[in-house]
């Protein structure tokens, strides 16, 4: 039982640690705000304009690559002369743009040519281009592009595999006159443009992504969690237009009470912009986690007498309890514990209008064994029974050891015939599971009466009850279950 000294030992102690953790964390949360103030103004004074040039230069190299991969082919005297001569060898074609894939580490170039529409990829004639076909409308828009616009760039789903998204540079082939005979180009995994701005984004610490200039954001990395169009995002909604209207520029605004500095270019070869953001300084998340080593620390050293109370006092405190509720042999509830239980599982049952029934257990002959083998012994086979006994229960059961070789089980929702019944397939298991010890091996039984709790009666009454139907499962010839009305 808790005592009011030991509680009031440990109200103290733990309205002292409290007070420790409260100081140690309000001196440590200010140094971290005058260090971090300090970095804010350092990077508003000393380190803007912000790398974003070196983002734009870098992304700018690895898309442009596609594209003069694209005007090469589309230049190529192959595949001019491939067509002016009727495109006698389809596989000579599909030899060039396997050789374009292996030479340049591109995963999907491909010519469509005007005269036949024949559409040819690295392995094979892919399909015919047609102008009813939604899905190659695109030709035809790379076909009317006007005489100064050489390629065009979109987004739409590889043709190899309708699931994934590619980024295609479509570039027009004229022959020798400047006559329009088809389209050549380059396909850009979607998911591999996703991986270089994962890689800027590690490298520079920045979050970095492409919009359009309807301001749908159409690459980014995948930790961008955020609106698909930026004039739905917060605090940078208002700023839309002037983004979209400038080749490119400087801005600040503030979204989840952070202030963001964001930096813009266009990329006119994909009529996209890049946005780079930073919205901390890296060395800002050095000065967070010094705070939190600090507030480590203190919270330490805080609960440290806790921990040494509960090492010292608890520990005594906890084995009071168990010897004042447990039996000291098999480790279950002893009868002062069990009469408490009993209270309460009556009340619940009375208050949810359910049976209860309470079954009690002697093992069968237990005296021959204690005077025969010895108590050793004796006290192995209450541990023994005890164990499978517990196997059996159900987690709203109660289980005492009544005293000696008796134990009393409390089994509330259940009537007497289900009782009985659990009763009958615990006896069974005990039966098929004798005792071992050394060499030797002892067969041990049990013998069970079962009454079933009636209104607000008391442990004793029930007990005596059910200790009448043990006493006939005895005259019966022992290891067997009897309720009260048999």
């Amino acid at each position: 039982m808790n005592s009011p000294h030991w509680l009031t030992k440990i109200r103290t102690l733990v309205l002292f640690t409290i007070m420790l953790i409260s100081t140690f964390l309000l001196i440590s949360w200010s140094s971290y705000e005058v260090a971090r103030q300090s970095l804010n103004k350092e990077i508003e004074e000393n380190t803007l304009p912000l790398t974003s040039d070196n983002v734009y230069s870098e992304i700018q190299q690895d898309l442009l690559k596609p594209i003069f991969i694209s005007s090469l082919m589309a230049h190529d005297t192959f595949v001019r002369d491939w067509v002016l001569d009727h495109e006698k060898d389809p596989n000579a074609m599909i030899r060039y743009l396997n050789e374009i894939d292996n030479r340049f580490g591109t995963i999907f170039s491909f010519f469509v040519s005007d005269k036949t529409g024949q559409y040819y990829d690295p392995k094979r004639i892919l399909e015919t281009v047609s102008k009813n076909t939604q899905q190659d409308r695109w030709f035809y828009q790379v076909k009317s592009l006007p005489a100064d616009q050489s390629y065009l760039i979109d987004v739409r789903l590889d043709p190899e595999d309708h699931t994934h998204l590619d980024v295609f540079v479509n570039h027009k082939v004229h022959d020798y006159q400047g006559n329009f005979i088809g389209v050549t180009g380059i396909g850009i995994s979607v998911e591999k443009v996703k991986l270089l701005i994962e890689k800027y984004e590690r490298r520079y610490n920045r979050t970095i992504y492409f919009v359009d200039k309807s301001g749908q954001v159409v690459l980014h990395g995948q930790s961008f969690q955020r609106a698909a169009n930026i004039r739905q995002q917060p605090g940078l909604g208002p700023l839309t237009t002037a983004i979209l209207t400038v080749p490119g520029g400087r801005y600040q605004y503030w979204a989840h009470d952070r202030e963001v500095l964001l930096n813009t270019r266009l990329l006119p070869e994909f009529d996209w912009y890049l946005m780079v953001e930073q919205n901390h300084h890296p060395q800002e998340r050095v000065l967070f986690i010094t705070l939190l080593k600090n507030l480590g620390i203190g919270v330490v050293v805080s609960i440290l007498f806790l921990f040494l109370l509960w090492l010292t006092i608890g520990k005594y405190h906890r084995r009071l309890e168990q010897m004042a509720t447990t039996d000291n042999l098999t480790g279950i509830m002893n009868r002062q514990a069990f009469e408490l239980q009993f209270l309460r599982l009556r009340s619940n049952a009375l208050h949810q209008g359910k049976s209860a029934t309470l079954a009690i257990i002697d093992i069968d002959h237990f005296k021959p064994i204690n005077d025969f083998l010895g108590h050793s012994i004796g006290d192995l086979a209450i541990q023994h029974v005890a164990r499978l006994i517990q196997t059996s229960l159900r987690y709203s059961d109660g289980l005492c050891r009544w005293g000696g070789d008796e134990f009393v089980i409390l089994m509330p929702g259940c009537n007497n015939e289900q009782a009985q019944a659990r009763m009958q397939t615990l006896s069974k298991l005990i039966e098929q599971s004798p005792l071992i010890s050394g060499s030797k091996t002892i067969p041990v039984t049990i013998s069970c009466g079962v009454a079933e709790l009636q209104g607000k009666e008391g442990l004793k009454s029930l007990v005596n009850r059910a200790d009448i139907a043990l006493y006939r499962a005895k005259q019966q010839g022992r290891n067997r279950v009897v309720k009260e009305d048999e």
